[in-house]
C-alpha cells in the first residue's frame, strides 16, 4: 500500500512542478509589468518636475524684464562713464550673463525680416530703400526662454509703396 501511494506521489510531482512553474512564470510577468509601469511614473514626474522648474524660471524672468529695461535705458543715458554709471552697467552685464545661463535669449531685430511670431509691428512706414517686411527699429526688445517667445520685441517695420497701374 505504501509503494501505491509513493507511486502516486511520484506520477503528481510533474503535474505539481507544472503547476508551480506557471504560478512563478505569473508572478514574473507581473513583477515585470510593475517595474515596467514604476520607471513610466518615474519618468512622468520626471517630466512634470521638469515643467514646473520651466515654469517657476519663465514667471521670475518675465517679473525680471523691466527691471533689465530699466537698466538699459540707464546705460544709454549716461555720458559720464562716472564709477556708478560703470557700476550699473556691471550689474546689467551680470544680470543678463545669470539669465543667459537660465536659458534666455534677446530676439534679433533691427534689420532682420519680420517675423509674427517674434516681432509686434507697432508701426509701419513706406520705405522703398528696404527689402519689405524688413525691421527699421526696435521699441522694446524681445525675449526667448530656451525655444519659446516670453516677450516679443516691439518694432517698426518698412512696407514698399504698391506702384500700381492704372488702367483706362
Amino acid at each position: 500500500m505504501e509503494e501505491a501511494k509513493e507511486v502516486e506521489e511520484a506520477e503528481s510531482l510533474p503535474n505539481e512542478l507544472e503547476e508551480k512553474a506557471k504560478l512563478a512564470d505569473g508572478y514574473l510577468s507581473q513583477l515585470k509589468y510593475l517595474q515596467a509601469d514604476f520607471e513610466n511614473y518615474k519618468k512622468m514626474v520626471a517630466r512634470e518636475r521638469e515643467m514646473y522648474e520651466m515654469c517657476a524660471t519663465e514667471t521670475l524672468i518675465k517679473n525680471l524684464l523691466p527691471i533689465i529695461d530699466t537698466l538699459e535705458c540707464a546705460i544709454a543715458s549716461t555720458s559720464n562713464n562716472t564709477s556708478f554709471e560703470e557700476g550699473i552697467a556691471l550689474i546689467y552685464k551680470d544680470l543678463i550673463t545669470v539669465l543667459g545661463k537660465e536659458g534666455l535669449k534677446p530676439i534679433a531685430a533691427v534689420g532682420e525680416k519680420f517675423d509674427p511670431y517674434k516681432h509686434e509691428v507697432i508701426i509701419t512706414v513706406i520705405d522703398d530703400d528696404h527689402p519689405e517686411d524688413t525691421i527699421l527699429e526696435e521699441f522694446e526688445k524681445g525675449y526667448m526662454l530656451g525655444s519659446k517667445v516670453i516677450r516679443t520685441a516691439k518694432v517698426k517695420v518698412s512696407k514698399i509703396t504698391n506702384h500700381e497701374i492704372s488702367q483706362d
